[in-house]
């Protein structure tokens, strides 16, 4: 009885104690009171030098690895375009020896996802609920950075319609654990670092600074501080100047200069911003039954990507140029006069594949395909455009149109629409802000009124692709990626 009177009479003094502090304090003291909010108010602006530091490291080694990583794919795909061209010269053996090889890379891969199964898909969506948990991040960086790695230059030797994108921001943000932890930080810096880190991841892939820091702060983080930010424009500056001494100054997508669309003419950027956020709806739907499709197939998980690792084999002989994430069809829309049937056909095969590539749950993002599908849908309008007479074929308007698709359909299903108006500026060097915001803001607002939500979100909460064992023939797990 006695120790429960002291206790009262301890804590009636503590709230005496407080409320002298908070209410009493700052009258008699005014001074003082308003000195320690200054103090407080500074802390918040402030970043401290040796969090910059290690976010510089992290962007220098994000940038060398994510250029290595970028640069394989690059040159694999210039190979891989060689290899068709020699088969439909009249040697089909060796499309045979594709098939075979792929055979190989399928086991391979689906082995790599199966032992870490935080390996496989984009990976943004599993760096997105680390950082937004509220527990301690921690996670198996190095068994996810290297199967990220080379599984994913196995998918992408295929030719499988993947970006380049999703696993070079996982690379990154496991380099920035992989240092975060070894320099025995806070929680909360760490997941500063693995933040950073995943701006470096895209800003190297490509080179798009600015871009990399606002899609962590608007997408993957989905919060600001300052000292996330500095930290992450810090790193992906870093790893963008990396990019730029490896693949030097010329835009990722080299389209001509774009023509410059009278205010009077934009009934047709809205027309097409409508259509693309109905486009945005259906990719979004398309890409969560590409993945439940291999749960109805109950096949053996070994072998679930050769389903599109064999389909490339016909897209590689018929157009070669569709392979892959898309920069190379990207760069011949702007360069050549392509056919609405032409553009309806490709557009068709791109979607298709691109859900049945990702949902096969190897390594592999949806950001470059998503971009593609876009410049694609904004070509194909642009022509139809042309045949109506509202506007002349010439490429620059062309391109105008590819620009503002790519843009259009990225915020929309993304749902993040500034991200997306400064990532494809800086991909294309496309300056003129207002047409990208007028087709990003409807198309985003479509997709809304849709149902449409976040898709990087969506994949996060949905079933994983990858199966429990290689040989067993069963479904999709229930566990978030």
């Amino acid at each position: 009885m006695a120790q429960s009177t002291h206790r009262r009479q301890d804590s009636t003094k503590a709230d005496a104690h407080t409320l002298f502090h908070r209410v009493v304090h700052p009258v008699l003291h005014p001074v003082d009171s308003i000195g320690d909010s200054l103090r407080k108010a500074d802390r918040r602006h402030t970043v401290a030098l040796r969090l910059v530091g290690w976010a510089l490291v992290i962007g220098i080694l994000s940038g060398l690895v994510v250029g290595f990583f970028r640069w394989s794919i690059t040159k694999m795909m210039l190979g891989l375009h060689s290899i068709y061209h020699f088969a439909a010269a009249g040697h089909w053996w060796v499309l045979i020896l594709i098939a075979l090889v792929s055979v190989g890379l399928s086991i391979a891969v689906s082995w790599m996802v199966v032992s870490e199964p935080a390996s496989s898909g984009s990976g943004i969506p599993y760096v997105e609920a680390r950082l937004r948990s509220h527990d301690p991040i921690d996670f198996n960086w190095w068994g996810i950075l290297w199967r990220k790695i080379v599984g994913g230059l196995c998918a992408f030797s295929t030719g499988a319609f993947l970006g380049r994108e999703g696993p070079s921001v996982q690379i990154a943000s496991c380099i920035g654990m992989g240092l975060s932890s070894a320099s025995h930080i806070t929680r909360r810096h760490r997941k500063d670092l693995v933040a950073a880190g995943a701006a470096a991841g895209l800003a190297g892939a490509f080179t798009a600074p600015i871009a990399g820091t606002l899609f962590v702060m608007e997408e993957v983080y989905a919060r600001f501080s300052l000292q996330t930010a500095v930290c992450s424009f810090v790193a992906a500056l870093a790893s963008s100047a990396v990019e730029v001494e490896i693949f030097g100054l010329e835009p990722v997508f080299q389209l001509p200069h774009t023509l410059k669309l009278q205010l009077i003419d934009y009934w047709q950027l809205i027309l097409v911003a409508i259509v693309i956020g109905v486009i945005a709806k259906v990719y979004e739907r398309t890409l969560l039954r590409g993945i439940d499709f291999f749960s109805w197939l109950h096949i053996p998980g070994a072998f679930r990507p050769l389903i599109p690792f064999l389909l490339m084999i016909p897209v590689g002989v018929w157009a070669p140029d569709l392979l892959g994430g898309g920069n190379t069809l990207v760069t011949r829309i702007g360069s050549q006069q392509m056919g609405v049937g032409l553009l309806t056909v490709y557009f068709l095969v791109r979607l298709v594949l691109s859900q049945l590539s990702y949902g096969c749950g190897v390594p592999g993002g949806i950001f470059l395909p998503i971009l593609t599908l876009g410049s694609l849908v904004g070509a194909l309008f642009a022509q139809l455009f042309v045949l109506m007479g509202a506007s002349k074929g010439s490429l620059q308007y062309v391109s105008l149109m590819a620009i503002v698709g790519m843009a259009g359909l990225f915020g929309a299903v993304t749902k993040a629409p500034l991200t997306a108006i400064i990532l494809v500026s800086e991909m294309t060097s496309y300056s003129e802000l207002l047409p990208l915001g007028v087709v990003t803001l409807i198309a985003y607002l479509v997709y809304d009124l849709a149902g449409g939500k976040p898709i990087y979100d969506e994949l996060g909460a949905y079933r994983s692709p990858v199966a429990h064992s290689l040989f067993a023939k069963e479904g999709s797990t229930n566990g978030r990626k």
